[in-house]
């Protein structure tokens, strides 16, 4: 697509070698690379969840093997293209339907960690093999905080008003209305988040074309060895959705920046917000609450340190 877009300007009589040009080239290229495969994902699982029913929740989540059940929750969480705020009612209604605590925790954990866009994007820049290991560290984190918060006895700190009531399903009776509820959701998205995008391309496009690589590595890396929970610890205040970090995430992959920093500041970003803790303390006591953010905190920074280790084997 850049090859695409390079001839394009060029026709035009812009040069792209130059500072200005090739920051242009990255942004326009970018931007419609980026809003494009978000549309395609987003519609694909879109249409994809359509097929989710109550009882097949029931079915799969609310089984008694504890290992079949979290795992069956981490993968429905893949499928989810949310931020952590939006997966929360998803959580609720789990809760509600009375699927095993640890199953539905690592739905809550695993949806915003494991972010479906940047499985699409990151084999261009780092090969599979690197998202593999990242889809499979974050089901396992997902999988490991509920069962250590089940093990603990921390379904007891949920409040009581959010176990009421029984949550809706919507019914599709063709595929057609499955498709259509897929484009519209892809487009929905899209449209509210398109902006976001831009703007977010746009200062990856400047960093492109006037930051040099390595000033970009110094800055990422001047923490050293406390490089991954100084990535993490700066990432949590910055909210955004799963599609919404897909723009900072273009400034670092391709730089010569350890991946397992930039991913562990990408799902902090996801992960861990003011928003996210807000909407849950409704549902949440603060112990359980705390305890569930540190748990997630401490397991994004050992999977950052892990993906540091195992990134130059693989890559």
């Amino acid at each position: 697509m850049h090859s695409l877009f390079n001839l394009l300007l060029s026709a035009l009589g812009l040069d792209t070698t130059t500072r200005a040009g090739s920051a242009l080239l990255f942004f326009v290229a970018d931007s419609v690379k980026v809003l494009l495969i978000l549309f395609i994902a987003i519609s694909t699982i879109g249409v994809l969840r359509s097929y989710v029913s109550k009882e097949n929740i029931q079915k799969y989540l609310g089984g008694k093997h504890k290992f079949i059940s979290s795992f069956a929750a981490a993968l429905f969480a893949i499928f989810t293209p949310f931020c952590s705020c939006s997966s929360i009612p998803i959580f609720l209604s789990l809760v509600k339907m009375r699927v095993p605590f640890a199953s539905a925790i690592c739905f809550l954990a695993v949806s915003p960690l494991v972010n479906e866009y940047l499985v699409v994007l990151m084999p261009n820049y780092y090969g599979l093999p690197i998202v593999i290991i990242y889809i499979l560290g974050g089901i396992f984190l997902g999988m490991s905080v509920g069962w250590m918060l089940e093990k603990m006895g921390m379904e007891k700190y949920l409040e009581p008003a959010f176990l009421e009531g029984e949550p809706d399903f919507q019914n599709f009776p063709t595929f057609k209305s499955r498709l259509n509820f897929g484009l519209n959701e892809g487009k929905d998205i899209v449209k509210r988040l398109w902006i976001w995008i831009l703007l977010g391309v746009g200062v990856g496009a400047i960093i492109h074309g006037y930051v040099p690589d390595s000033y970009i590595t110094k800055v990422v890396n001047a923490g050293g060895i406390f490089s991954v929970p100084l990535a993490a610890l700066i990432g949590a205040p910055v909210y955004g959705s799963c599609a919404g970090v897909v723009p900072i995430a273009l400034i670092f992959f391709g730089k010569p920046v350890a991946l397992g920093t930039v991913l562990a500041f990408l799902m902090s970003v996801s992960a861990m917000s003011l928003p996210e803790a807000v909407i849950l303390r409704g549902a949440m006591k603060l112990k359980l609450l705390l305890t569930f953010f540190g748990l997630v905190f401490l397991g994004i920074i050992l999977m950052g340190y892990f993906i540091n280790l195992v990134a130059p084997l693989v890559i």
